[in-house]
């Protein structure tokens, strides 16, 4: 996995500026003694997250991404407001 570098700014720095930072919709490390300690994120990043970890956690949900992944799955296409895709 390819590893992804964010601005970073200390703790001190970051309250002083969390208006703008949370204005800018970027994603921030935040460190202390120049060690990341956190992560300001834009909503949509933090959701996207809780989505995808939500897909991961349900086995059938992988079971069908992985049939689809080895060619055995015809396309389907999903419905995004059921809890199992309508799988």
């Amino acid at each position: 996995m390819a590893k992804t570098t964010y601005p970073t700014l200390s703790v001190s720095k970051a309250q002083s500026g969390l208006p703008k930072l949370c204005r800018d919709k970027k994603a921030i490390l935040i460190t202390t003694h120049e060690k990341p300690v956190s992560v300001l994120l834009p909503i949509e990043d933090y959701e996207a997250l809780i989505e995808t970890m939500d897909l991961l956690a349900n086995p059938t949900a992988m079971r069908t991404l992985q049939a689809a992944k080895a060619g055995k799955l015809r396309y389907r296409r999903l419905n995004l407001g059921d809890e199992n895709f309508g799988l």
